[in-house]
Formats: structure tokens, C-alpha cells, sequence
């Protein structure tokens, strides 16, 4: 599967997939590729079943922890669900694996916990420079934080970093803040000139 897929053949992948899938239905390795297939083509919700099947077999998994409370905490943003995937993640809190650190820090932040959110984003911002999502949630926690300059620079960047995939609502929403966060910048720095 994974060397045809290389091949950039997805129909070809896709079909050996499903097979193997056929022989092997409980297969982690198996199941991990196709909720990986599945996000990539736009199917989250297929993507976060398998991920939870995978979770409720495997909890001990940080792998599979993350990429459920990751999922679930960037397409989503109901309390509850934000609560669900904060529970799942609170076993990454203080790890040294920068997509993890992000996972954390993005639900951290969703949840208030500004100052936590800025210094587990500020670690896989830093390690992850040329991740979109990284650069943008670091962004956003830097809003959230009040420092409006590191806050443009981040969220910039991440809208560079996006590129043609502008179709990400994240890019939207940073274009949104930057513009709120320019008009912060200009106020404070009227004040500072006693305008």
C-alpha cells in the first residue's frame, strides 16, 4: 500500500487498501492508513470514527491520542467536544514531540490557559516552522496573550505558509485578526505618542 501510494497512484492505493482491509479488519496498521486516506480526502468525520475505534483499543497510545484530539479540535469547536479532545490530550502535556506540543497547546488555548498554550505552541512553532497550522495557532495564543506584534508575524506567516490551500477557514480567520490586531497596534502606538 504505503509504496504504491508514494507512486501518487491514490486509485490504485486506495484499492489495495481495501483489500487488505477485507483480510485484516481489525488491523491497527491498516486502520491507522485508512483514517490517514480519509482526512487527507476531506473525510474528518470517517477519519475521527477510526481514530476513536483505534483510542478505545489502544488509550495508552500518545500517537493515536494525538491525532484524535487534534482532529477533533481543529475541525471542531463545541465546548463539549473541545472538553473531550482536552481529555484525551492531557497525556501530551510536557512532551518534548513538537506535533504533540501543538495538539496540547492548541487545546489549551481553546480552554483559556493562555500563558500553557503560548509556551507548548512557542516549542512546536519553533520546531515545525514551515507547518501552517502550527504558525497559526501559535498566532492566535499570542493574540490571546496580548502581544499583538508576535501575534501578526505568526499568523502572516501562516497565511504565506497556507498558500494556494486558502480554502483552510484558518486563513480566513487570520486575515480577520490581523486587521483587528493592526488597529490594537496603531492605538497603542498612538497612545504612546501622546496622539
Amino acid at each position: 500500500y504505503e509504496s504504491t501510494a508514494r507512486t501518487g497512484d491514490a486509485e490504485a492505493a486506495t484499492a489495495i487498501l481495501t483489500e487488505a482491509l477485507e483480510a485484516l479488519p481489525e488491523s491497527p496498521d491498516l486502520l491507522w492508513a485508512k483514517a490517514g486516506e480519509l482526512e487527507q480526502g476531506g473525510d474528518v468525520n470517517g477519519a475521527i470514527e477510526i481514530y476513536q475505534a483505534l483510542y478505545d483499543r489502544l488509550p495508552n497510545s500518545p500517537i493515536i491520542a494525538n491525532n484524535l484530539a487534534s482532529l477533533l479540535s481543529v475541525h471542531f469547536d463545541e465546548p463539549e467536544t473541545i472538553d473531550r479532545a482536552y481529555a484525551i490530550a492531557r497525556r501530551l502535556r510536557g512532551s518534548d514531540v513538537p506535533a504533540f506540543q501543538d495538539t496540547y497547546g492548541w487545546l489549551a488555548h481553546l480552554r483559556g490557559q493562555t500563558e500553557e498554550a503560548v509556551e507548548h505552541l512557542e516549542a512546536a512553532a519553533n520546531a515545525l516552522p514551515t507547518e501552517p497550522l502550527v504558525q497559526y495557532h501559535l498566532g492566535m495564543a499570542y493574540s490571546a496573550a496580548e502581544r499583538p506584534k508576535a501575534a501578526i508575524n505568526r499568523l502572516t506567516n501562516a497565511i504565506e505558509l497556507f498558500g494556494e490551500a486558502d480554502t483552510w477557514p484558518q486563513v480566513a480567520i487570520a486575515t480577520a485578526e490581523i486587521e483587528r490586531l493592526e488597529k490594537v497596534v496603531a492605538e497603542l502606538e498612538a497612545e504612546e505618542n501622546g496622539n
